[in-house]
């Protein structure tokens, strides 16, 4: 039986040691200045989706963003520093990812 039919595929710890408890501390103080830095800088309405050609067609209040990419980096790293499991990685990671990338878009737009 392969690693992907019992599941285990995606389990396991990485960064083990003290190198993953500064991983989660980086990533958690990133996630925390990434959340700061939308707070003060993004206006009132974010763009949450675009259509097909481009254009802005969803808006959000700018709490949303911030709270879905802090929260997601927080709980992520608050995961890998107790665990050092993989998911705490990935999900620290897309935290911090979905405030660049709502940073850098939202930035365009103003």
């Amino acid at each position: 039986m392969g690693a992907r039919e019992n599941g285990t595929r995606n389990r396991g710890t990485v960064l083990e040691g003290r190198s993953g408890l500064v991983a989660a501390i980086a990533l958690g103080i990133a996630a925390v200045a990434l959340a700061v830095a939308q707070w003060v800088l993004l206006p009132e309405q974010v763009a949450t989706h675009f259509g097909i050609t481009g254009d802005v067609n969803g808006w959000s209040p700018k709490w949303f963003p911030v709270l879905l990419s802090a929260g997601l980096g927080l709980f992520g790293s608050v995961w890998l520093g107790v665990s050092r499991e993989k998911l705490g990685l990935l999900l620290a990671g897309i935290g911090v990812l979905i405030g660049v990338i709502d940073l850098a878009v939202n930035g365009m737009l103003m």
